[in-house]
Order: C-alpha cells, then structure tokens, then sequence
C-alpha cells in the first residue's frame, strides 16, 4: 500500500515516512480565550456570574515509533474548574476542539498526525 501526501505528491511505502513528510514545524503553541459560567443565581440566561479562562495547548513532534505531534493542555481560570456549569479543561478543550483543528490546518498540520489526541 503506498501512501501519498496530498501537498507534495510524494508517495511513501512506509506509513512512518509518510507520517514524517508531514511535519511542519517542531512545536506549537496556541491559546484560546474561553468564556464560562462562575455562577448562577436566577432562573434566566442573563442571571450568571462570567469569567475568562485561557486555554493553553502545546504540540511537540514525536519522532519516535509512531510519528506525531503529541499534544497537551493546560486551563488557566480565575476559579476553580470544574464547577456545576463547566465541565473542567476536558470539556474546555473539547469544546474548542474543532477551532483547535481548524487552527492547526491552516498551519498545514494534518489531524492524521495528532498521535495522542486528547479527545
């Protein structure tokens, strides 16, 4: 079974070389401001106490048997996470998984080559 990389037309026997030929950059860093419910105090949407979160995500390349970014992240809050409205960074980040993503293609960086993806 051969293996193409769409950008440059290579093709790879091997799935590991075809893995690697899809490595941009060593490393990323990316943060996202996310908004959450601290608290409610009322029966409508406009009765809660907002504040702002940073969700911050790493991925370093893994050159090691399965070749990859390996990908972290860590939540930044004034309050305590998670609470009774929010689901902790793991909700976060699956929140923002899909603009994450998005991100990351417009980098050129494939989701094929997430090994570790947290989700």
């Amino acid at each position: 079974m051969a293996f193409v990389n769409s950008t440059t037309g290579e093709e790879f026997e091997d799935e590991d070389d075809y893995l690697r030929s899809q490595k941009q950059d060593d490393s990323y860093e990316l943060t996202y401001d996310y908004e959450y419910i601290t608290n409610r105090y009322g029966e409508g949407d406009d009765d809660v106490d907002l504040a702002n979160a940073t969700l911050n995500v790493s991925l370093t390349w893994d050159d090691s048997s399965a070749p990859g970014y390996t990908v972290s992240y860590t939540v930044d809050s004034p309050t305590p996470l998670p609470n009774e409205w929010t689901h902790g960074p793991d909700g976060i980040f699956s929140d923002m998984s899909v603009e994450i993503v998005n991100d990351l293609g417009y980098r050129g960086v494939s989701p094929e080559v997430l090994k570790d993806w947290p989700l």
